[in-house]
């Protein structure tokens, strides 16, 4: 896992080839003549080697033969609308790559679609993408499986902010997908980021594992309120949240993904597992906004006392939330270190439904203003359903002096819940808790910390 962390830290350097703002040297669109030939140059061995430099070239091959390699030529590239057809099979892969990695950047309206199976597209970035309504920078398309985008770059550090035009930067469709050690930087339009759309009957089984997300910039209303639709991940909707989607999101960084500033990652369907994440000041929450039966273990929420910095919001039934590390977190409400919601009466598919059968075990939470903040709901709401037959057991828990250890809720009704073996130092409100040590002084978390920073050899710290 620590290793991991590490490539993460350094993902940015080096996945964008261009390094200190350089970028290749320009290529007119169209320019280049595609080549093929065989040998061994693309790692698969005996496989075909073909060569291109524009999105007309790659049409041109048509749907793309099992164990083929495509080698995109180094350049800049304007608005290339780019669909790479494959008929991969997992022992020979179609693999679309850049010639050298980071040396291929495109610009303007350019976007790829993927469809078919087992493909791979490899080493290309995306450069300041002009927002095209209702295009993703990247689709893997309906219809296709097993195909993987790995270390490339989308990053908008010069586009306009921009709250009309919602655009996606990655689109999920299909099944047993992956997007691993790419990164993601300073998307400055409408719409989510990354997103994991459902179909009826279809199980989507992605993994996004390893990658680096950083969304700095808030799109607000004329009221100066934050925007909705502002996440950095998304899987799933509404109307598909009971749905199984099944996905795995691990071994993530996420820096200054504000966004919204409420939902930093929103599960909204069933079934999916969030595990060994780094969050570091970031305003929002990993929420669990509709959906049942997922599960949040082994991430790390560092929030240096930075505002609106939050943990774990959770909604729905059958949740676990487990061995997670959540510090320095100045999130209150919704955006405390873990809340549990109350639900609404007969609430729609895009409403709050009543937290059940959760269990927030051996979680460790330090020095944050709202520690376990539960049953809670914002005063002007309609939720009045509390939380039921839920297990809270075996977390250390400290809180800021100004700041509540757990803070749970009994109006209107008291929540359903057992509390055992909770070691909590800082105020206390609400319902009795019999089950609960308060700890004479603050828990010393701190040595065990240092030694997973120095493993990690992360950069981010408190003091």
């Amino acid at each position: 896992m620590m290793r991991k962390f590490i490539f993460m830290i350094l993902l940015t350097a080096q996945t964008l080839g261009c390094s200190g703002g350089e970028v290749p040297e320009a290529v007119p669109s169209g320019s280049g003549d595609a080549g093929q030939g065989t040998g061994s140059e693309g790692g698969q061995g005996s496989e075909t080697t073909v060569y291109v430099s524009s999105a007309e070239e790659l049409k041109s091959l048509g749907t793309v033969a099992a164990g083929t390699v495509v080698v995109w030529r180094n350049g800049l590239y304007s608005d290339q609308v780019a669909e790479l057809k494959s008929a991969g099979t997992a022992e020979n892969p179609v693999i679309l790559r850049a010639e050298k990695p980071g040396a291929v950047c495109f610009t303007g309206a350019s976007r790829i679609s993927v469809s078919g199976t087992y493909a791979e597209v490899n080493g290309f970035w995306w450069r300041n993408p002009e927002p095209v309504s209702g295009k993703a920078v990247v689709t893997l398309a309906k219809g296709s499986s097993h195909c993987t985008v790995r270390d490339c770059a989308v990053t908008g550090d010069s586009t306009k902010e921009d709250a009309a035009t919602d655009t996606k930067w990655v689109s999920l469709y299909g099944t047993d997908h992956r997007v691993e050690g790419c990164t993601f930087r300073d998307k400055r339009n409408i719409g989510t980021l990354l997103v994991v759309w459902l179909e009826t009957g279809v199980t989507p089984g992605h993994t996004i594992a390893g990658n680096y997300f950083e969304r700095p910039v808030t799109l607000c209303d004329d009221n100066g309120k934050a925007i909705n639709g502002q996440e950095t991940i998304r899987i799933g909707t509404s109307d598909y949240s009971m749905q199984e989607a099944a996905c795995t999101v691990e071994d993530n960084y996420f820096y200054h993904c504000h966004g919204e500033q409420a939902e930093i990652v929103s599960n909204k369907s069933c079934g999916n597992v969030y595990r060994r994440n780094l969050f570091v000041e970031c305003q929002g929450t990993l929420t669990m906004r509709h959906g049942n039966n997922c599960t949040v273990t082994g991430n790390y929420f560092v929030g240096n006392g930075m505002s609106g910095t939050g943990g774990i919001r959770l909604i729905g039934e059958g949740h676990t939330v487990e061995r997670n590390y959540l510090e320095g977190l100045a999130g209150t409400g919704y955006r405390s270190a873990i809340c549990l919601v109350r639900g609404q009466e007969n609430p729609a598919l895009n409403g709050y439904w009543q937290v059940k059968n959760a269990r927030v075990c051996y979680n460790m939470v330090f020095d944050c203003k709202y520690g376990l903040n539960v049953n809670y709901a914002s005063s002007s709401s309609n939720q009045v359903v509390p939380v039921v037959s839920t297990v809270i057991e075996g977390n250390t828990v400290s809180a800021t002096s100004s700041g509540y250890a757990v803070d749970c809720a009994t109006e209107p009704a008291a929540p359903d819940i057992t509390w055992s073996d909770n070691t909590l130092y800082g105020r206390q409100r609400g319902v009795s808790l019999p089950a609960v040590t308060s700890a004479p002084s603050k828990p010393n978390v701190q040595p065990a910390m240092d030694a997973i920073r120095e493993a990690a050899g992360c950069s981010w710290k408190t003091e």
